[in-house]
């Protein structure tokens, strides 16, 4: 593969996560319209930490937009992270009844490691490419 047909594998899925972390996360936390993003009891500085730390996930997205091949370790942390993230959540959507709404909200945060994954490992990048 050349490196504009692997910038053109990355680049969508990049763009989803710099939206997703700066629009579609923080929104998803604050008005939980699947039921599935927040922890009962409600704890407002838990919420403000998950946004915060998604909201950093979008603006470096954002950043590696133009050339995500420069990238690639912070691209692998988001999918790499993202299926943690996702297997945690299912897990406990799947072995404690209280957190089955879990797999309607952030379960779906393993689409988005794959997002990223399957171009990075398709590409096989280990580093940028001059």
């Amino acid at each position: 593969m050349t490196k504009d047909q692997d910038t053109a594998l990355l680049r969508p899925g990049v763009i989803a996560w710099a939206f997703a972390g700066l629009v579609g996360i923080p929104a998803a936390v604050y008005f939980d319209f699947l039921g599935g993003w927040c922890w009962p009891p409600y704890n407002a500085v838990y919420d403000q930490m998950i946004v915060s730390v998604y909201v950093a996930v979008g603006i470096c997205a954002a950043i590696a937009i133009r050339e995500p091949l420069r990238h690639v370790s912070f691209l692998w942390f988001v999918a790499l992270s993202s299926y943690t993230h996702g297997l945690v959540m299912l897990f406990h959507a799947v072995t404690n009844p209280t957190h089955i709404h879990h797999l309607l909200g952030d379960v779906w945060i393993l689409a988005g490691g794959t997002s990223l994954a399957w171009p990075l490992w398709r590409a096989r990048h280990l580093k940028p490419q001059d």
